[in-house]
């Protein structure tokens, strides 16, 4: 898939799925679904869970939740790539659709919480980083540069999920990057840049394109950050992205108020199964979300399998409010291409 046109962005669907990812590994080996709901639909989630496992193509099939957005800079440059989250499935998916728009390695990693199905992929993120042994003039190994000048990774997040990432990989964030000579690594390891944000609620540039974070609530008061990309007159936001999350703080609230006035292209947000949970939207939460921000086009992410049915079914039953409503929402998934949009200039407030 070529990359957008200069100025612009588009994205790739990652991972669409809940922390056990889909199919999940309980239905397979047990036979069994301990709430399939089967009244809501024709295909309950033992099914769906049995479709997914034997089926490589599914739509069913689901990685946690993540997304890669791949930004072309005006100046005509090659495509620079931005990954939301790294989790337990990160590699999988990385692998399936990192081909597919020519990506192969990212400038940056942005991180919305501090669970598993957020970051137990970081270890990975040394494959995104190429590099070329240098030789002395002795033939020896000196040390490994960098490919085409490329810095260290950007991990970017507030200041309670990088201290969880610290928690979780002391190899990586603890220890002293050390360097041969300058920009030659003396060891072959993840060269990472821990990036606090100055606020929960930020607006930064991350490889040339405008970000604004944003928290929610994942479940009581616990921060998880939505982000959205790209900026718009009077405000708006081509794409916004919220994936865990179960209430929205008050500011938070008026914000994407105001954003949804100026315009929301394509909003993807949280919609992990009928029934209520501590800490996810229900679809009905999603929906009514929807209702009041009305964005042209929206994807349902972090999607389970028995609290929510077959992806074609239940996107057939959500063609119907398209009609009734105008509201034009469907389930995202795994590699899904989403279309380009303008970046637009940065707005006053954002730093490089």
């Amino acid at each position: 898939v070529p990359p957008p046109l200069p100025g612009s962005f588009d994205a790739v669907v990652l991972g669409s799925g809940v922390s056990t990812a889909v199919p999940i590994m309980s239905h397979i080996l047990q036979g069994e679904c301990p709430e399939p709901q089967i009244s809501a639909r024709r295909s309950d989630g033992l099914a769906v869970c049995e479709e997914a496992h034997i089926n490589p193509a599914s739509k069913n099939r689901r990685g946690n939740v993540s997304l890669l957005v791949r930004f072309s800079p005006l100046d005509g440059g090659p495509a620079r790539h931005i990954m939301i989250d790294a989790g337990k499935t990160m590699r999988e998916t990385a692998l399936a659709s990192f081909p597919k728009v020519g990506a192969s390695s990212i400038e940056a990693l942005l991180v919305t919480h501090g669970h598993a199905d957020a970051i137990l992929g970081i270890d990975d993120l040394r494959d995104f980083q190429r590099v070329e042994k240098v030789l002395g003039d002795d033939g020896e190994l000196i040390g490994y540069r960098p490919v085409a000048g490329a810095g260290p990774l950007r991990l970017i997040s507030n200041e309670a999920t990088l201290a969880r990432i610290r928690e979780s990989f002391p190899y990586l964030c603890s220890q002293k990057v050390e360097f041969a000579r300058p920009g030659v690594l003396l060891r072959r390891m993840l060269w990472l840049e821990l990036e606090t944000l100055a606020a929960d609620d930020s607006s930064l540039e991350v490889a040339g394109l405008p970000v604004r974070t944003f928290p929610v609530w994942h479940g009581g008061t616990y921060v998880s950050l939505g982000f959205a990309f790209g900026s718009k007159a009077g405000g708006g936001h081509p794409l916004v992205y919220i994936s865990d999350v179960k209430a929205l703080p008050p500011a938070t609230s008026e914000w994407l108020d105001g954003v949804a006035q100026a315009g929301i292209d394509l909003l993807l947000v949280d919609g992990l199964a009928r029934g209520s949970h501590t800490a996810h939207f229900s679809l009905r939460e999603s929906l009514d979300f929807l209702r009041r921000l009305r964005p042209k086009r929206a994807l349902l992410i972090g999607i389970s399998s028995c609290e929510m049915g077959d992806h074609d079914e239940v996107n057939a039953e959500l063609a119907k409010l398209k009609d009734s409503e105008g509201l034009d929402v469907q389930l995202a998934y795994d590699g899904m291409l989403l279309p380009s949009f303008p970046a637009g200039p940065a707005a006053p407030g954002f730093a490089a």
